[in-house]
């Protein structure tokens, strides 16, 4: 496998190669183990802090396989993971995040950033590239989900949490790993049109974003602090946005 760059403390980060296969999704038919004692206590206080929380399934990553571009995933529980770090249990969630492009009159490009709510998970009050989110949990009966499925849901979650409605397919970037937020995501680049509709069109349309805007390419450093998700930071760096020449 491709080592991936890792120069953000917490982040793993690998360039998606399409020459390398199709991107897939194995879900694996093994089954977690049931909520302990100590996961039961923590969610509880956790709920209590942040009412907005609920449970639910979610896909937990096993494995990543960039020279194949393989995911390896299996069933798991949000409780399961929300109580991390405090109760270490393993689960890693399978992930989408959306570089959203939109370009001005003169050509030049620019990506959507939103700045997250206090009421999400983690990493409140930070820029991120997106929206993202977990991958929606299919029914029991499917075993794979391929790039359609997963753009898809993408463009989903760019809909509820932007305002924008995008259409793929979406390109695959990059693959990054945040061990803080025990979460790999699969990085997709969608297009979003003409800049002066999309700035028209989009902002925070549910409680996960605060504010959006749309930062050119050439102002990733800017951005490029503790103000920004270190994932975010690692995209720019995938890109070629900060410390070498830009991909889009």
């Amino acid at each position: 496998m491709d080592t991936p760059s890792n120069d953000i403390p917490g982040i793993e980060c690998w360039r998606v190669d399409a020459a390398r296969g199709d991107l897939r999704v194995h879900i694996t038919r093994e089954r977690p183990p049931p909520p302990s004692a100590a996961v039961e206590t923590e969610w509880a206080r956790r709920v209590a802090a942040n009412p907005m929380l609920h449970d639910g399934a979610v896909l937990s990553v096993m494995g990543f396989d960039a020279d194949t571009n393989m995911i390896a995933a299996r069933r798991d529980s949000y409780k399961r993971l929300a109580v991390q770090p405090r109760v270490p249990t393993g689960v890693r969630l399978l992930a989408v995040t959306a570089i959203l492009r939109a370009v001005d009159p003169s050509g030049a490009s620019h990506v959507l950033l939103g700045r997250r709510s206090h009421r999400t998970r983690i990493y409140g009050g930070c820029w991120e590239l997106g929206p993202s989110g977990g991958v929606g949990v299919p029914p029991p009966a499917v075993e794979r989900m391929g790039l359609d499925e997963l753009c898809e849901h993408l463009v989903e979650e760019v809909r509820e949490e932007a305002g924008l409605s995008v259409k793929g397919p979406g390109v695959p970037v990059a693959y990054v790993r945040d061990h803080v937020a025990c979460s790999d995501d699969l990085v997709l680049l969608l297009e979003a049109g003409q800049l002066d509709a999309a700035e028209a069109a989009s902002g925070p349309a549910n409680w996960e974003y605060d504010e959006t805007r749309w930062m050119p390419v050439t102002d990733a450093a800017a951005f490029d602090g503790d103000q920004t998700i270190g994932a975010t930071r690692a995209i720019f760096r995938a890109m070629g946005w900060i410390g070498g020449n830009a991909a889009t």
